[in-house]
């Protein structure tokens, strides 16, 4: 790492230090004891997420930056809200170190997966790539961390779907901007292309809708204004899998929530999604099915299939990974995996252009088992497997209630997500990756108020 840092770095890591390792600390010993701050700090490290205000934005300082790199990771990045889940967990340890728990359930397995993966620097061409993937991978599970520690009862979790609400409000401004006043085609707004905003909305979509649906409470209908909001932002990136994704997540949504329990609410609401989606459906038509007929769509097709395998090719030379975050840079000349490549723009009449970088592969299970090995794609089966397991466990233990709601649009989020990862790879992107944690945190949470519900239950049985 020290080799790559220049003057400029070592100006940066002079802020970096202190003000993640002493500032922040401080800050948390300042929070100690003072819960509305603590939901302050918390509600702007969630916005944070959307790391950008009207445009893309990068909302850290990066050491060693390479941004004309094609892979994942650019550099080693230190993300402001990353100092404020640290200022979070100090609090909250030092507030209540009875009940602080420095490894929520689930993290183990996630820092397992870190470790697996680190496993093929073995075989990295540039080890250096592979490092500032494990950074940034790492570093990010303190927003689990914080989560954990900081939301702890049903009020808390309303309250992150506020915060979220009006964050997705936020977003959906930034794009509407940019669609009506910037004339522009696929929307992206804070992010850097269209597809990661279009999953980040429907991770946290799905949770709007399911809890939503759910037992009424105090601002319920809010979250119902919530999921259109995120509905209309996939429809303004008009990404060609998040729409059908979105469209299908939803009737599985409200299928389960129906079958969980038949309401006045959940039928009324169901029938007006429907009015107001077929209307919503009727004035963007055009546009969506002029998306879906694209002209570049059987070229992207073939060229999916090139990636994969590069893929294969890759992890069968190297069963533990060429190196994680190599892909981008093994899969250029002079490295023999770029003929992959260069044959298929031969079969198509093409001369391959070696002064231009290859794409990288979309998928993010064959970029995976290309960069991390065998090992690293079982490591992240357990992982996410795990999570959906405590989600379903949980909406199988809790009554019609809220937390069962919640555990419901969670799993729901998470599922669709890691489908979609079969044709893209955004949960390696930073602001996927940053709420994808935040969700980890909650779920972890809820296996700790299911196993304390079991407990008490199984106490009272007894006695």
């Amino acid at each position: 790492m020290l080799a790559v840092l220049t003057t400029v770095d070592l100006i940066k890591l002079a802020i970096i230090g202190p003000l993640f390792f002493l500032l922040a600390p401080a800050a948390g010993l300042f929070l100690k004891d003072r819960p509305g701050w603590q939901r302050v700090v918390f509600a702007v490290m969630c916005f944070m997420t959307l790391n950008g205000l009207l445009t893309p934005g990068n909302w850290g300082l990066t050491l060693g930056s390479i941004e004309e790199y094609r892979g994942h990771t650019k550099g080693y990045h230190f993300y402001f809200n990353h100092a404020l889940a640290i200022a979070l967990i100090v609090a909250k340890w030092r507030e209540d170190r009875k009940n602080f728990r420095w490894l929520p359930p689930g993290i183990g397995l996630f820092l397992l997966y870190c470790a697996v993966s680190l496993l093929s620097i073995g075989n990295a061409e540039d080890k250096n790539l592979a490092f500032m993937a494990a950074h940034k991978t790492i570093f990010a599970s303190v927003l689990m961390i914080a989560t954990f520690n900081t939301l702890r009862t049903e009020e808390d979790f309303k309250f992150f779907l506020r915060v979220m609400t009006w964050t997705m409000a936020w977003e959906l401004f930034v794009c509407l901007k940019m669609k009506y006043l910037g004339h522009m085609y696929q929307i992206h707004g804070t992010f850097e292309h269209q597809n990661p905003l279009a999953m980040y909305s429907l991770l946290i979509g799905m949770v709007f809708l399911a809890v939503g649906l759910g037992p009424k409470f105090k601002g319920a209908n809010l979250l119902m204004f919530a999921f259109v909001i995120c509905a209309v932002i996939v429809e303004c990136t008009l990404s060609r899998g998040a729409l059908a994704m979105f469209a299908a997540g939803t009737m599985l949504t409200v299928g389960l929530s129906l079958a969980e329990k038949i309401t006045a609410r959940r039928l009324l609401t169901t029938a007006t999604m429907g009015v107001v989606g077929a209307i919503g459906l009727i004035l963007v038509l055009d546009t969506v099915i002029s998306r879906f007929h694209d002209q570049g769509n059987q070229a992207s097709g073939e060229l999916r299939e090139v990636m994969k395998d590069a893929c294969r090719a890759m992890v069968h030379d190297y069963p533990l990974g060429i190196g994680w975050n190599n892909y981008a840079l093994v899969i250029n000349h002079p490295y023999p995996y770029s003929e992959i490549y260069y044959d298929w723009d031969r079969s198509r009449g093409m001369k391959p252009n070696y002064e231009v970088a290859n794409g990288v592969v979309e998928s993010h299970y064959y970029l995976l088992i290309a960069e991390n090995g065998y090992l690293g794609l079982y490591a992240w089966f357990a992982v996410i497997f795990v999570g959906l397991w405590r989600n379903i466990r949980a909406f199988l233990f809790f009554g019609h209630t809220f937390l069962r709601c919640l555990s419901l649009g969670i799993f729901l989020g998470c599922g669709l997500n890691y489908a979609q990862s079969t044709l893209e790879r955004v949960l390696v992107q930073p602001r996927n990756l940053m709420l994808w944690l935040i969700l980890l945190g909650i779920t972890a949470r809820i296996e700790v108020m299911r196993r304390e519900a079991k407990s008490r239950k199984h106490a009272a049985q007894i006695t």
